[in-house]
């Protein structure tokens, strides 16, 4: 499939995973919308990048995707800018530790309303815009269905991400396809310590924690692969088996 001139809205762009797989349509020469909620910097950072490195453009966008109002504005301000939406990536997340005994239902809700609720509400509003031959990408979590201690909610939302990619595959199928991808350890969060990060590169059998390049090139399969939809594809060096 040809990407240039299409146009790619992304979530959480800014940073990490989502930053990563808007570099890699950059250079394949789609538009991006590169949504972000506080990293302002880092999202003008990759305009400025994709001017000297890509053969797309970049759009920045912020919103609170918490917030209806503020999904719709930014699809509405997107579409103005890029037309049609060809590519939805779901990136954007929040990972912290919510034992038992602890959790607030403040924390929940706002797990649930990032991890899972934009995405589907996303879907919905970008699907009446997408040409035929869309896809949605859901980043989703190996957690999703191998689950950790402490985490319970956001192993719940990743769960729902990837029954959510089979449902509305179902739905929007064969106008749009929709596939998901579960990364184990790709990139560590930024205040693990080094001993964690040996931990984690330990549970896989492949002994080593993945790069950011491990997901481009699964997102690429998946992308490319006209004949795939409703696919959780895991990319966690064996982890889900040990």
């Amino acid at each position: 499939m040809n990407l240039t001139g299409r146009h790619a809205f992304i979530t959480g762009s800014g940073k990490r995973l989502g930053r990563a797989m808007a570099e890699e349509l950059l250079r394949q020469g789609m538009n991006v919308t590169a949504h972000y909620r506080t990293s302002k910097v880092e999202t003008l950072e990759l305009q400025e990048w994709a001017r000297t490195h890509g053969s797309g453009e970049v759009f920045p966008v912020q919103a609170d995707l918490t917030k209806m109002e503020q999904i719709e504005g930014s699809v509405s301000l997107s579409l103005k800018t890029f037309g049609p939406i060809d590519l939805l990536v779901n990136s954007a997340s929040d990972f912290y530790p919510t034992p038992l005994a602890t959790t607030t239902q403040a924390e929940w809700d706002s797990l649930f309303e990032l991890n899972l609720k934009a995405p589907f509400f996303l879907s919905q509003i970008c699907c009446p815009t997408m040409p035929s031959g869309g896809h949605i990408l859901l980043v989703a979590d190996v957690h999703g269905t191998k689950p950790i201690k402490r985490f319970a909610p956001y192993c719940a939302t990743k769960a729902g991400l990837i029954s959510l990619c089979k449902s509305l595959a179902k739905e929007l199928a064969p106008k749009i396809r929709v596939n998901s991808i579960s990364p184990g350890t790709i990139l560590p969060p930024d205040n693990a310590t080094s001993v964690e990060v040996e931990k984690a590169a330990a549970r896989s059998l492949l002994g080593r924690v993945g790069t950011p390049n491990d997901l481009v090139q699964a997102m690429n399969f998946l992308i490319h692969n006209e004949y795939m939809t409703g696919f959780d594809l895991i990319v966690d060096g064996g982890r889900a088996l040990v």
